[in-house]
């Protein structure tokens, strides 16, 4: 087995894995998966040289706060800069003096042991090794990772320790694969028909076999993208002009500054929140408005992020690009009237306006896809849109540490009966002439949607954006 392989844990399971690895002194990364539970282990002849988890609770970040091996403070100014550059934390902690290699190492290999003991429960998982991975070791934690070693103290701790019973276990897996069903053979099938629906009439059963190939490859390029660390989205070009001269001003920086500059700008919005749910566990303790998020990350992570993401080589957003536009636009009609409906559904303004914001932030990824296979417009890629809509809106808002309302507002197919998912369906109807997707038929008032066009036109006058026009014009 010199190339790519991969298998299940229930055939070939975790400790014969790992000694396999080191008596064949492999290189590369072997990466196990349980629904979106996903555990990396980096080799280097033979030995684990880092070990990382796709859950919150698996992150370094948390780990060294818990630990409190670095303050709060601090870890959001690291993550900043980690988020929006290729440098590793641990690259990033020693570069900065904040540990030394030895007690980071420490750290980080009391980490890797946790959540290499947690595989050892798993009975139904997915594992791929990929040798052509670089591995670039940092650490010193190859002395003591042996795989054998771990191999037998897994089993031992296994044996020694309370387990689930076998009910339980199931439901926790289940519980672990909910995202990523709709990604799977079965839930890609179930989708291709309930994309086939909205395309309304028969399909021909040549066009029919086209679309399903279609269908499939989306599903798989989509679930692709979903499972890949995570960096920040780019801002748009005016919103980085905009921080550059913030970041111009007198220091020190006021981080109210920056509140009225995300508001006009979905992604800087979503990146300052993603910055400040980092170190969080609990997605019940998640921020989800700007100026709780400023709060919480503190004014020098604040200004390393808007550094970042102003800085000429950090992605830019092409002003140009129709995707980005229509987003935009749905984005801030959406966010008008969401901030002045919020009340009626006991939401205060701040968080409505956030959530209508977001409330399309997961077409981003649709329409990248759609731009990668270059899918032309009409019924199949409409239908494709809206199917999976629900699907990436629930795994974003998790992968991105949101609060629930955000999820459910993402994730709405337009039945969710929560308040934020309700306030935002009625701010969409509003501004029909910016909606992306299908829409709630009951629309508000004329004389308020008259109120809420003017208010929209405003700001898309501001950022020469196509002004809403009305079915009366």
């Amino acid at each position: 087995m010199t190339e790519h392989f991969r298998g299940r844990l229930e055939v070939f399971g975790l400790a014969d894995l790992l000694q396999w690895m080191e008596l064949n002194r492999r290189s590369g990364r072997l990466t196990v998966t349980r629904g979106h539970d996903r555990r990396t282990l980096d080799w280097k002849d033979g030995e684990i040289v880092y070990v990382s988890g796709s859950l919150p609770r698996h992150r370094l970040g948390v780990h060294l706060l818990r630990s409190g091996a670095l303050p709060a403070a601090t870890l959001y100014e690291l993550l900043a800069r980690n988020m929006t550059t290729q440098e590793n934390l641990t690259r990033l902690i020693l570069d900065m003096n904040h540990d030394t290699l030895d007690g980071l190492s420490l750290r980080v290999e009391d980490l890797a042991r946790k959540l290499l003991f947690e595989i050892f429960e798993w009975r139904e998982a997915n594992f791929e090794y990929d040798p052509t991975y670089r591995v670039q070791p940092i650490l010193r934690i190859g002395l003591t990772l042996r795989g054998q070693a771990l191999a037998f103290q897994g089993v031992k701790q296994l044996d020694d320790t309370h387990r689930l019973s076998r009910k339980e276990r199931r439901e926790t897996w289940e519980a672990a694969d909910a995202w990523v069903l709709p990604f799977l053979p079965e839930g890609i099938e179930e989708h291709f028909w309930e994309s086939a629906e909205r395309m309304g009439p028969t399909l021909d059963p040549l066009e029919a076999r086209g679309h399903a190939m279609r269908f499939r490859e989306f599903a798989r390029r989509l679930r692709e993208r979903l499972i890949r660390n995570y960096l920040m989205r780019p801002v748009h070009s005016d919103t980085a002009t905009l921080l550059l001269e913030l970041l111009k001003r007198k220091p020190p920086l006021d981080p109210a500054a920056i509140v009225p500059i995300a508001a006009l700008d979905p992604y800087l919005t979503l990146d300052l929140l993603i910055l400040a749910n980092s170190l969080s566990v609990d997605r019940e303790n998640s921020v989800g408005t700007v100026p709780d998020a400023l709060d919480r990350i503190g004014p020098r992570a604040a200004t390393v992020l808007i550094d970042r993401l102003s800085s000429p080589d950090f992605p830019a957003l092409p002003a140009g690009d129709p995707a980005a536009r229509a987003l935009r636009r749905a984005s801030l009609a959406a966010a008008v009237a969401a901030g002045r409906f919020a009340e009626r559904f006991g939401i205060t303004k701040e968080r409505g306006y956030t959530l209508g914001l977001l409330h399309c932030i997961g077409y981003a990824d649709l329409f990248e896809i759609v731009r990668e296979m270059n899918l032309s417009s009409g019924s199949f890629r409409g239908s494709v849109l809206e199917t999976y809509r629900p699907a990436v809106g629930r795994a974003r808002a998790e992968i991105w540490g949101l609060p629930r309302d955000f999820e459910a507002v993402l994730s709405d197919d337009g039945t969710d009966p929560s308040a934020s998912a309700a306030v935002v369906r009625q701010a969409r109807s509003a501004v029909p002439g910016c909606a992306i997707g299908s829409l709630d038929p009951d629309a508000g008032g004329d004389l308020e949607a008259d109120e809420l066009t003017n208010e929209v036109n405003m700001l898309f006058d501001y950022l020469g954006l196509d002004p809403v026009v009305t079915h009366r014009e």
